[in-house]
This record gives C-alpha cells, structure tokens and sequence, in this order.
C-alpha cells in the first residue's frame, strides 16, 4: 500500500482511542509492571517494530534499574494477516537467571509471544512477564497463551497507531484506529 492508498484508507477509519485514553492505559500499565518488576533489575525485550513507541512510553515512567534489548520476530511482515513467526534478531544481553518484561503493541493469537517467551526459557530466563498495549477480544487465540498485561482491549478489527502499522504506515500516530471490515 502506497502513502496516497494509506491516507485515503486512514480518512474511512474510525477512532478507537484517543492519546489521552493511550496515555492514561500506559501509565497504568507502567505502574504495575513497576509495582510487580520494580526492584528484579528485569530485561526489558521490545518486540521490533510494533513495541517500540509502547516500550519508549514505559521507559518515561520507570524510575528502577532495568536492562533494554530487543527481539525482532514478527508474523505480519507489512502484511495484515499474519504468517508463521520469522526471526530476524535475537536479544544481544545475556538472559540466564534474569528476570524478563516482554513488551509488544498488540496480543492478537499469541503466537509471537510464545515464540518469544519460548526463547527466553531456553536461553535460562527466571521468569517472563510480558505487557501489551491491547488485546484484541475473539476465539483464534492459542488456548494456553495470555498476556500478564494489558492496557486496552477492543474487539476483532484491524487496529493501528502507537507502534501498530497499516502496511508499514502510521506506527507513528498517538492515537488508535479501527479499519472498516469492508477496507481490510
């Protein structure tokens, strides 16, 4: 989808939540991970791209020592469905005996982040939490695979905004926006 395409399908789009509800869930979300992690000296592994602007918000409001890395594995690949989890960097810090916070923009079926979590254990991590900007509500979830946080929830559309993209648009917005089901 070009820049034109992207603008045209934007302007159809509706607002789901606006920067001050953003906001308001981030901080929430900040304030108990930090309540539960605070004092782990946790690894915090961002999910490239979609985590990125999530994991920045919550960097703002922590005030513990924590380690930043990042994972990219990701299903969508500029895509809206989503495919097999491809890998294309693994974290750089050692994970052994740490405490991990996984953090990525949207829990749809829950299989990036089994693959994630997957990994961390394999690699000795002690625990792995991990926190999600929003959830969506439908029945094509990995039956044995929930988020430990979540900051919004909305139903069974095609979302972006705040690290959530439209084939590669729009990560940037501080609002999030639900697609018609006629667009996508």
């Amino acid at each position: 989808m070009n820049a034109d395409r992207a603008q045209q399908v934007h302007q159809s789009a509706e607002l789901l939540f606006d920067d001050k509800s953003v906001d308001k869930g981030i901080a929430a979300l900040a304030e108990k991970v930090e309540a539960e992690c605070g004092e782990d000296f946790p690894l915090v592994l961002c999910v490239m791209n979609g985590g990125l602007y999530l994991t920045g918000q919550l960097l703002r409001h922590w005030n513990f020592p924590l380690t930043l890395d990042y994972v990219h594995a990701t299903r969508y690949r500029l895509a809206t469905l989503g495919k097999d989890v491809l890998w294309k960097a693994y974290p750089q810090n050692e994970i052994r005996d740490r405490n991990v916070i996984i953090v990525d923009d949207i829990f749809d079926q829950g299989y990036t982040l089994e693959e994630v979590k997957s990994y961390c254990y394999k690699h000795g991590a002690r625990k792995c939490l991990s926190v999600f900007l929003i959830r969506k509500s439908h029945q094509r979830k990995m039956a044995d695979i929930q988020p430990d946080y979540v900051g919004l929830e909305c139903g069974d559309c095609y979302v972006y905004g705040v690290g959530m993209d439209l084939n590669g648009h729009f990560r940037n917005l501080s609002s999030i926006y639900a697609l018609p089901e006629k667009v996508v």
